[in-house]
């Protein structure tokens, strides 16, 4: 399983998060920065999996949730 992520935000910032998910995750990417179009930053790609010496985890089924019909108690 591969998830691509974009990151957005200051250089620095972004150099940290990476070097922090490639402590528990395979990375590919991230060595090329762009800058962001109408805003401050940069934005850099990713290609993320898990490590193949750890034990695949379990799924959780996942639940929608629509902000604009929340339950209103009487």
């Amino acid at each position: 399983m591969t998830i691509k992520v974009r990151l957005s935000g200051e250089p620095d910032e972004i150099e940290e998060l990476v070097a922090h998910l490639c402590e528990g995750f395979e990375v590919a990417g991230g060595d090329r920065a762009y800058p962001n179009r109408g805003s401050l930053g940069v934005r850099v790609y990713l290609e993320v999996r898990p490590r193949g010496d750890q034990p695949p985890k379990r799924r959780v089924p996942g639940e929608r949730v629509n902000p604009s019909h929340e339950e209103i108690e009487p």
